[in-house]
């Protein structure tokens, strides 16, 4: 996977290329554009609770997107208010992030 994001700081834009069988999940609404081929499946990650909490506490999405590149492909997000995107790659571990912030992981 590797990502580039373009048209910082005002308006970013972040591509997510995908190599086969790679897959990404991505807030609701951030979904920008993605290459032919990409296969989508919506759910609430965490069960009805998960979605619950995560909805109402941390001001997400009930539900998330995954997209699945099963021969490679692109993905694009970005954010749904004018502003910059950034990549923080996370080896193993976790990171927390202010309300409306998670754009895709």
């Amino acid at each position: 996977m590797q990502v580039d994001i373009q048209g910082s700081p005002a308006f970013a834009m972040g591509t997510i290329r995908l190599g086969p069988g790679e897959g990404v999940k991505i807030e609701a609404g951030a979904m920008a554009s993605m290459s032919s081929g990409i296969d989508i499946q919506t759910a609430s990650q965490g069960g009805m609770l998960g979605g619950l909490k995560r909805s109402v506490l941390g001001g997400e999405s009930f539900f998330i997107n995954t997209f699945t590149a099963p021969n490679g492909g692109e993905v694009s997000v970005a954010p749904k208010l004018p502003g910059d995107l950034i990549h923080l790659p996370l080896s193993g571990g976790g990171m927390f992030v202010q309300s409306g912030s998670w754009v895709a992981s």
